[in-house]
């Protein structure tokens, strides 16, 4: 079973709120500009929709990439074949051994933190040592790099744009009026 992520609004995720999820589809300005107003008040760790995400999503899949990349993660061969994405983990190159996620800052602010597990910067939020705009900056840069390849293949493929218009039609389009025949 998996775990429910709150909403970015703090609270219950819903799909009558665009503002309150992040799509598959979303451009990164939107990304950005959702995580910019989600709710993330510096030392709250309920309902934080963020720190539900990394800790559910960008956490695990960091973890699958450096266990992949090391080895210890049996991979099908033909997994990840022609894929444009970037597999790598959500870590710096220069990050400590045993690190899961970084987040970027500026080095005027102490430069980039580094994890080893989720709780240790739940932790480092909870006791405001990592600021609610780092954690966004780094949490919408990780989401963007995640979902860049799926928005990019959909906005290559006429047929997926095709099938996604037959799901989810407009609801604010005008439906086509028939011609009438005449008949002689």
């Amino acid at each position: 079973m998996n775990a429910m992520v709150p909403g970015l609004g703090g609270g219950k995720m819903s799909s009558s709120d665009p503002n309150s999820k992040i799509d598959f589809l979303d451009p990164p300005d939107d990304i950005r500009r959702k995580i910019k107003r989600s709710f993330c008040e510096e030392g709250n760790i309920v309902d934080n929709g963020l720190l539900a995400f990394l800790a559910a999503v960008l956490i695990p899949i960091s973890e699958m990439r450096l266990e992949q990349r090391i080895g210890k993660l049996s991979v099908d061969e033909a997994e990840g074949q022609n894929t444009p994405s970037d597999q790598t983990p959500f870590v710096t190159d220069d990050a400590p051994d045993g690190t899961v996620y970084t987040v970027h800052r500026d080095p005027k602010y102490g430069g980039p933190m580094h994890y080893c597990s989720f709780h240790e910067l739940q932790t480092d939020f909870l006791e405001k040592r990592l600021h609610p705009g780092d954690l966004k900056t780094s949490v919408a840069n990780s989401l963007i790099k995640l979902l860049d390849p799926i928005r990019k293949a959909f906005e290559e493929s006429q047929e997926w744009q095709t099938v996604e218009k037959l799901a989810y039609p407009n609801p604010n389009a005008k439906p086509e009026k028939k011609k009438k025949v005449r008949t002689a």
